[in-house]
């Protein structure tokens, strides 16, 4: 199911639970992931509260024009409890990796509550990455996954998408999103990796 939520002032999104994924997992593998999930949960906050809209503003003479707030980072942070690696204000999504890196904090294989870090893609005007917090990790095979994620401000337009389906292949490091406002074109997407905790 896909929801989006063009912000307004007044407008929050939900809190996501997780999803009907696990149902299909043997037993043994849905008791891991609720366990995983079960961890992660109690670090970060809801995505209503992580998603307090704070319109930017348009450029006078002279002036740069504010950005929408949260961007993807802020707000993947919040909704992970991931703080480290605070290194500015513009720290931005490849920083934060190689921060995490460096720390042994990162991996290509994703787990819920952990962050997607994108590649940079100058095609799609994302010159530092983007990020996404990952709601759910379905196994699809040994080393290709199902991945339901959050992120905002896609567009810069103030913009949250949740439960964006995408499927992650660890091997290669792309992924493609199904659904959601990058759907059409988002296939092939290079991964940087995820940041763990």
């Amino acid at each position: 199911m896909l929801l989006l939520v063009f912000g307004t002032a007044g407008k929050e999104a939900a809190a996501i639970s997780p999803g009907p994924a696990l149902a299909r997992l043997s037993p043994e593998a849905a008791e891991n992931q609720s366990g995983i999930a079960a961890d992660q949960a109690g670090r970060g906050r809801a995505t209503g509260e992580c998603f307090q809209l704070r319109p930017g503003s348009a450029a006078n003479k002279g002036e740069k024009a504010r950005r929408c707030e949260p961007q993807s980072l802020p707000f993947a942070r919040c909704r992970s409890g991931i703080n480290t690696c605070r290194i500015g204000y513009e720290n931005g999504p490849l920083t934060w990796f190689a921060c995490e890196k460096e720390r042994g904090n990162t991996s290509v294989v994703p787990r819920p509550g952990s962050i997607l870090i994108l590649a940079a893609n100058s095609r799609r005007g994302m010159p530092t990455g983007h990020v996404a917090y990952v709601e759910e990790v379905v196994p699809q095979g040994a080393t290709t996954y199902r991945l339901v994620f959050s992120h905002t401000n896609y567009d810069r337009k103030c913009s949250l998408e949740t439960n964006i389906e995408a499927t992650y292949d660890s091997v290669a490091r792309t992924l493609d999103i199904h659904g959601g406002a990058w759907g059409a074109w988002g296939k092939g997407l290079q991964v940087a990796g995820f940041i763990m905790e």
